[in-house]
């Protein structure tokens, strides 16, 4: 089958996103075309916090153009692809297609999934939840979803980095949010809305947490200490520790595995 990534990459950057400058719509293009390669680099992070995938349900929230769930197949796991936009969606089953693999996909409608309770052991979304109107509903449809003591793999940039990722403004996200379209046309970026765009800290995630109860299961942020053992990163990791912070809250991307669990 004749699929060319680029090709479809640079159709749709350029269709969707008509005020970005062309350095911006190039970025987006090139990261679509490495979609597949980093993606397996990602599962291999995923493998190592998470544990085996091969023969394992997975949501993959928000796939985009099917990356991941193509990389989730690779590795032997059993994806479910969801994706709110329909033309993405079509793409990622193009996609599907030129790689030879069959692959559940749903289009979602951003409120309810239309899943089964308690029916997935994973989940993964990387790079979605900053695109949410409504993050305790979509993290609360994942959790509804998950079996219990399912893990969720989740990831989105971190408001509280300077620099931000999707504009590569500086501090843009520290301004009010009255603010940031002006600051935006200013620097002649994209606009937020083009990408419905937030800004998400992991303070928030934790409040988001804190809101979600079903049936008597909510979700656990896992602790985790990362590579670092030694040193002057290990120091200030035991002093955030101290007032019940990690050092995730500071790094450029979040990047959690939550758990669902009984209260």
């Amino acid at each position: 089958m004749n699929f060319n990534i680029e090709e479809i990459a640079r159709k749709y950057i350029k269709a969707r996103y008509t005020k970005a400058s062309e350095p911006e719509q190039e970025k987006y293009i090139q990261d679509w075309i490495h979609k597949l390669p980093n993606a397996r680099l990602t599962l291999t992070d995923f493998v190592k916090r998470v544990g085996d995938l091969k023969g394992k349900t997975i949501l993959d929230m928000g796939c985009g153009n099917g990356a991941y769930s193509i990389a989730l197949t690779e590795a032997g796991a059993i994806p479910t692809a969801v994706e709110v936009e329909k033309e993405l969606h079509d793409i990622s089953l193009e996609n599907f297609k030129a790689h030879n693999i069959s692959v559940k996909s749903i289009l979602y409608d951003g409120l309810h999934l239309p899943t089964e309770d308690n029916s997935y052991d994973y989940a993964i979304s990387l790079s979605v939840l900053e695109h949410t109107d409504d993050p305790v509903i979509f993290l609360k449809e994942i959790l509804r979803s998950l079996k219990l003591g399912g893990k969720f793999y989740l990831a989105y940039p971190n408001k509280l980095w300077p620099k931000e990722t999707h504009t590569g403004l500086f501090f843009l996200s520290y301004f009010p949010n009255f603010l940031h379209n002006p600051i935006i046309k200013l620097f002649s970026r994209n606009p937020l809305e083009e990408n419905n765009l937030h800004f998400y800290s992991m303070f928030d995630l934790q409040r988001f947490v804190k809101q979600i109860n079903i049936d008597g299961c909510k979700y656990v942020i896992l602790h985790e200490d990362g590579n670092t053992k030694t040193g002057i990163k290990s120091l200030v990791k035991s002093i955030l520790k101290i007032f019940g912070l990690s050092y995730k809250h500071f790094m450029p991307h979040v990047s959690v595995i939550l758990e669902k669990v009984r209260v």
